[in-house]
């Protein structure tokens, strides 16, 4: 029979020293004498186990009449090995003072009659906190993680709890301070540095190459318009080629007020050009990118063109005069951050503003950062999107976390990124929509000093190499783009930033579900949740021990594991006795049968299932 988990109380003074940190220190527990070589003590230390709770504590004496002795816990561990009879190799979970005092309690009491006092409860939730900071460890190192066990060890219970803790409310420094150290670090001559800056400029050449502004007032139809499925146009760059060298945000192709519509293969114009022919059309279109670009007119040019694609152009021609940002409220919200009044100003001026800024810091500090360097790292350090708030000076950040259950009919296109059909004006249409996983990582990618979490139940119960496709790449190289399937507002481009971890969660004992293949596997760390009897209450613990029983080696079936299918504690979680009758007969029994019917247990286990 299995060995009960026990508590022993272990004195931490011996000779009149204390010797709490040595213990601690060296994670070793010896006690060779007891107290006055006491050979019943002696003989009480031979009957630890591994795997029981030692508790140290020290005894002192209160007051000098009517005295009282008390006990104040100096650590906690757990019995990894034993070297000796007295001597334990320990992993200690905490090695400060327990927050109870215990009155009353002689040194050679076991920790068992400490119960009462809440000792058990303390120790079952300390274990809990050390196991959950364990799986966050591997977790930030990894990214995505798979927890894996029988039923009802407390998977998603335990996905959900590291989930909530990892997206709590956060203080980040003061934007000012990062700022500041942001400029002071930068370091122009680092060769990544060097590297980004060339790739930029000769993105920009290749495009000025097609369009200088000196003849942008005879540009054409074929060579401006979008929606041609060509990459040669001056719409295409702007919205999307573009995009490595500026925070851009791609309008609707009404913005750019004539576009090529595949539906009625026609130009399609709107605004003022709306009932003009198509070639005087684009002479009017091309007059305006000429006023913007040559004359940098960008009150004439607001008269036709909206504010955001006109920052774009004036961005992508003048790029140390336009901090490439288009979008307005990002632009605000920057400004918040440093505390910069913006009161009355129009888009261009709010824009100066920031890249004023931007000109300040690297004059103050000597630096050589490029407008682009700085949006980068407001990009990478805050929400511009939805803006921050701001406490005391600092930015308060918060995360969120989304529980998905997989199941065998479960595909890409439910998961990532796939066709979806509305009716529109009753007419059936037929769009590409983001699905939860390119959403998060979309949230997450805005907010990136806040922690995302995706929990994936029932991880292995879908076809995973069909359900992650592409993303498979993503998952080990965060931040990288990778193309999907499906193009979505002109590109095909997802990519998993740093801030979203995954955590799965994989039934053992199931075996009618899909194979983890290796590729996947390389990208995910697995980590065990077994069976715990700790989390057992006192009443439930035969019950428990008897069904644990049931997967020894002469009833499990030889192609089975007991790591993978013993019943878990979560099914002897019960507040009562009757409670606990009505889980087992209604849930352990049912599963226990189904094990018989299924050849993972042998028919001896019947009579022990028909005792419960």
């Amino acid at each position: 029979m299995k060995n009960k988990i026990k508590y022993w109380a272990v004195g931490s003074f011996h000779g009149g020293d204390d010797i709490t940190d040595r213990f601690l220190n060296e994670s070793i527990w010896f006690d060779g004498y007891g107290e006055n070589n006491d050979l019943r003590y002696l003989e009480t230390l031979k009957l630890i186990n591994v795997g029981d709770i030692l508790v140290m504590k020290s005894s002192a004496t209160k007051g000098k009449k009517n005295s009282i002795t008390f006990t104040k816990v100096k650590g906690i561990g757990q019995v990894i090995s034993k070297i000796a009879d007295h001597k334990f190799e320990m992993k200690w979970f905490k090695n400060e003072t327990f927050p109870l005092d215990f009155d009353n309690v002689s040194y050679r009491k076991t920790i068992e009659a400490l119960r009462e006092d809440g000792i058990s409860n303390y120790v079952n939730s300390l274990m809990s906190e050390i196991e959950k900071e364990d799986i966050i460890k591997v977790l930030e190192h990894k990214k995505q993680i798979i927890l894996q066990g029988p039923p009802g060890t407390g998977k998603t219970y335990t996905a959900e709890a590291i989930a909530k803790e990892l997206t709590e409310i956060e203080t980040v420094s003061n934007p000012k301070e990062l700022l500041d150290e942001f400029y002071q670090n930068f370091k122009a001559t680092d060769p990544e540095i060097i590297k980004a800056r060339q790739e930029r400029e000769d993105l920009r050449e290749r495009f000025l190459a097609n369009f200088p502004k000196e003849n942008l007032k005879s540009l054409t139809l074929e060579n401006y318009c979008i929606g041609t499925g060509g990459r040669d146009n001056f719409c295409w760059w702007i919205e999307l080629g573009l995009k490595p060298f500026g925070y851009y945000f791609p309008g609707s192709a009404r913005s750019y007020r004539i576009y090529w519509s595949k539906s009625n293969e026609e130009y399609s114009k709107n605004g003022s050009i709306k009932d003009k022919d198509d070639e005087d059309a684009m002479k009017i279109v091309a007059g305006y990118l000429d006023k913007i670009a040559v004359g940098k007119d960008y009150k004439e040019g607001e008269k036709f063109f909206g504010p955001s694609f006109i920052l774009k152009i004036l961005n992508t021609y003048y790029p140390n005069e336009y901090m490439p940002i288009n979008a307005i409220n990002y632009i605000k919200n920057a400004l918040d951050l440093f505390g910069i009044d913006y009161s009355d100003e129009n888009f261009v001026e709010l824009n100066q503003k920031l890249l004023a800024l931007h000109q300040n810091k690297n004059q103050e500090f000597n630096a050589d950062v490029k407008p682009h360097e700085f949006m980068i790292f407001l990009v990478d350090n805050f929400n511009l999107k939805n803006g921050e708030v701001l406490k005391d000076n600092k930015v308060i950040t918060k995360g969120a976390f989304e529980l998905v259950q997989f199941h065998p009919a479960y595909s890409y296109e439910d998961f990532v990124r796939g066709i979806v059909a509305e009716v529109v004006d009753k007419q059936p249409t037929f769009n590409v929509k983001n699905k939860i996983l390119a959403e998060f990582a979309e949230r997450a990618t805005d907010n990136p000093k806040a922690k995302f979490v995706l929990i994936i139940d029932e991880i292995n119960r879908a076809n995973l190499p069909a359900v992650l496709g592409e993303l498979i790449y993503a998952l080990e190289y965060r931040g990288r783009p990778v193309n999907s399937l499906y193009e979505y507002e002109g590109e095909r481009a997802i990519k998993l930033p740093n801030n979203l971890y995954i955590i799965g969660t994989m039934n053992t004992a199931d075996r009618s579900v899909g194979h983890i293949d290796y590729a996947i596997r390389r990208r995910f760390s697995f980590i065990d949740v077994l069976p715990n009897e700790m989390h057992v209450p006192d009443f439930a613990k035969e019950t428990f021990e008897t069904v644990s029983n049931l997967f020894s080696k002469d009833i499990l079936a030889s192609d089975f594991k007991k790591e993978d299918v013993q019943i878990g504690h979560s099914y002897f979680m019960a507040k009562t006795k009757e409670e606990l009758e009505i889980k087992v007969k209604y849930e352990v029994v049912p599963i226990l049968k189904e094990y018989v019917k299924d050849g993972v247990l042998n028919e001896k286990a019947l009579l022990e299932i028909n005792k419960l």
